[in-house]
């Protein structure tokens, strides 16, 4: 099976200060599918505001990464979230702090228009009792123009671009 040495494809930033708690922090992580392990003992720190890129070619471990990330596939290692240890925590319990993967498939609700989606996506302050969840509809409608021009449209009509700012 493929396998990723330690922070062998991963290009990492660290944080500015020592002093400085990273916003995610992954030390020894190891997944993979059944009894093929993937991943060996990645380390990943990242910085509020830092961009990391995660590279590498057909096999290598890139989305095996993300889902363990996510809480997708099982996972050995530590998981800090916020200097929160978030290792044991569900899928929805990420979700539920703020954590989200958008995967390349961009898969929406195609039948449904862009607006019925982005309500979709509001779920989580819903559940969490933000009475003004929807207030956040004009921030996406801010960051992404073209989706309140499209709003009422079916999310599967939308070109591969708008797809994709719909998903994030």
């Amino acid at each position: 099976p493929p396998t990723l040495a330690p922070n062998t494809d991963l290009h990492t930033m660290r944080p500015s200060s020592n002093s400085e708690t990273p916003l995610l922090q992954v030390q020894g992580l190891q997944a993979g599918y059944g009894k093929a392990q993937v991943l060996h003992g990645v380390d990943l720190h990242a910085a509020a505001g830092s961009v990391i890129t995660v590279i590498g070619p057909n096999g290598a471990g890139k989305s095996t990464l993300l889902n363990a990330l996510m809480g997708v596939l099982p996972m050995r290692g530590q998981l800090r979230y916020q200097g929160q240890d978030i290792t044991s925590l569900s899928l929805e319990e990420r979700v539920m702090l703020g954590i989200a993967l958008v995967p390349e498939r961009r898969e929406l609700f195609a039948s449904m228009s862009v607006e019925d989606n982005l309500v979709l996506g509001g779920f989580r302050q819903l559940r969490a009792g933000n009475r003004q969840w929807r207030d956040q509809m004009e921030v996406v409608y801010a960051l992404f123009p073209r989706l309140i021009e499209r709003r009422v449209q079916e999310a599967g009509t939308l070109s591969g671009g708008e797809r994709q700012m719909l998903a994030v």
